[in-house]
């Protein structure tokens, strides 16, 4: 099959991580694969799909030069619609009639965010699927314009494909849609438990290479993101409970430096933290290992990956319910799973585990078993099945 992801861009994320992955094995399978995407940076990912990269037209070139001295980098074409709107230039590009046009032809055509589902339907190129991994606080947190369009993309005649049963429910009961789920993977290659790797004695506010210390206080693992509904300050908030019970607690952060600085640099933290940006996987799986917990404080996810992984490097796993793990998180048998927007609830699950060396065995355990069982290999052939199946138009 000749088969086209259209993407806005292709910067490192989690759900860019997914379609990657999906296209790598496509193209290990003898499908002709190819990437269509505003921009971006695709060099974090080993991708063996071909890109096709939109030129930005004149007019986002003649700007080019004002937008590097305001962001102090070069400008990407994705990035456009944004900025225009901040500099309230008098008109806005049209990025969607744009990946339209630039649409190569295939015969599976892959919608992979809201914005791209108009795309892919205007470009009436290939059969058009959307692999959802979309939700309604995604869409909020771009304002009312983004999330009407989030809603409008769902009555736009696709084959729809979900990550989570959760969403595939949700879709059915609000659009009476039927879609199809498949369960994202994990590279055990990658993701294993690894031993003694760094140290945080003395954590620095930078990142820092560091290695493994067991008198040392307990390091608590996190992402994060610098979005409302990714529960960063929740996570804080329970960090300050927690570090009132225990001596030398530190916060393993990850995520953008910017993010990182604006919600780290307080006067008011009563624990220290060690921050690493654009992490690879192999530095993530180093930074699971090493930690004695892993907590993900999200609101909602469509599936939430980075539980999976910390469980597959035997990190005990305490996550807020934010629906899409409950896929594969089994409360208080595999991880701790609290309310959302608790902090709490989330700080005193985090002190059951560090308090409990019975529950921290089980949850190593049980999480390894769960990880397991979620591989690339078994999400590629659901995948491939699915477009299969939606070429032949069943």
């Amino acid at each position: 099959m000749d088969i086209n992801f259209t993407l806005w861009s292709t910067n490192m994320s989690g759900g860019y991580k997914v379609i990657f992955e999906l296209a790598n094995g496509l193209v290990d399978r003898g499908h002709n694969v190819t990437i269509t995407a505003l921009g971006g940076d695709h060099s974090w990912f080993p991708l063996k799909a071909r890109l096709n990269y939109v030129k930005p037209p004149w007019p986002i070139k003649l700007l080019s030069p004002i937008l590097k001295v305001l962001l102090k980098r070069p400008a990407r074409y994705y990035e456009a619609l944004t900025l225009t709107q901040k500099l309230k230039l008098g008109f806005e590009p049209d990025l969607v009639k744009a990946l339209s046009e630039n649409t190569p032809e295939c015969d599976i055509n892959i919608a992979t965010w809201f914005p791209t589902t108009f795309a892919v339907y205007r470009s009436d190129k290939g059969v058009p699927v959307y692999l959802c991994q979309d939700f309604d606080e995604l869409a909020r947190e771009r304002g009312h314009y983004f999330t009407h369009m989030f809603h409008e993309s769902l009555y736009l005649p696709f084959n729809i494909i979900t990550i989570s049963g959760w969403l595939k429910e949700w879709i059915k009961e609000n659009y009476n849609k039927d879609s199809d789920v498949i369960v994202n993977g994990i590279d055990h290659n990658v993701f294993y438990p690894r031993k003694n790797i760094f140290k945080a004695s003395n954590p620095s506010r930078r990142e820092e290479n560091i290695s493994s210390d067991s008198s040392e206080g307990p390091k608590i693992m996190s992402i994060l993101r610098g979005l409302s509904y990714k529960g960063d300050q929740d996570l804080i908030d329970a960090l300050k409970i927690v570090a009132k019970e225990f001596k030398n607690v530190t916060l393993v952060a990850v995520g953008k430096k910017e993010v990182l600085e604006k919600l780290l640099i307080k006067k008011d933290l009563n624990f220290d933290f060690i921050t690493f940006s654009n992490a690879s996987d192999d530095k993530m799986a180093e930074l699971y290992s090493s930690s004695d917990i892993f907590a993900f404080p999200s609101h909602m996810e469509g599936f939430g990956l980075p539980p999976l992984e910390a469980m597959a490097c035997e990190t005990p796993v305490v996550t807020a319910d934010c629906l899409g793990v409950r896929d594969y998180v089994k409360n208080g048998e595999n991880a701790f799973m609290v309310p959302p927007k608790n902090p709490e609830v989330l700080a005193k699950a985090i002190i059951n585990v560090l308090n409990d060396e019975e529950i921290q065995k089980k949850f190593k355990e049980n999480g390894l078993k769960t990880a397991s069982h979620h591989t690339w290999e078994n999400a590629i052939n659901s995948f491939e099945s699915i477009l299969i199946k939606a070429m032949n138009g069943n």
